[in-house]
């Protein structure tokens, strides 16, 4: 009985990922990435495996890092909880990290597409296309 009294809880895993489905109540659905050798040809591939975690306030959504802690059973498929929110994705970013499209940015991407060209010849040569079409 000397062993009982003592209850050593060991660690719990955490695991890092991202969400994939939100679509149900208070579950969120992780997908955490791993690398691994592929047995035959010898090449690094990425694996994925998918979490079902318990998201009380129905916080994270598509998109988000995720930080997810085993627990207990707690449906026929949920055995991960949500601890935190890593990082936020998709459309409901805060609106200081969109990051929107700067002018130098468009030009240096349009010149590495078209060597040689300025899009002011780009534009003349496509009007005269669009006058004689209608």
């Amino acid at each position: 009985m000397t062993g009982a009294d003592t209850a050593v809880q060991g660690k719990r895993k955490t695991k890092v990922g991202r969400v994939v489905s939100d679509r149900m109540d208070k579950t969120i659905v992780v997908s955490v990435e791993r690398l691994a050798r592929h047995p035959l040809y010898k090449r690094v591939i990425r694996l994925s495996t998918k979490f079902k975690a318990h998201d009380e306030a129905n916080e994270a959504h598509i998109g988000d890092t995720v930080l997810i802690e085993e627990s207990r059973p707690l449906s026929a498929t949920k055995r991960w909880r949500l601890v935190s929110i890593v990082a936020r994705g998709g459309d409901h970013a805060l609106p200081d990290e969109i990051v929107t499209d700067e002018v130098a940015t468009s030009e240096a991407i349009h010149g590495a597409a078209h060597p040689g060209r300025t899009r002011e010849a780009a534009d003349d040569v496509d009007e005269p296309a669009q006058e004689a079409a209608p």
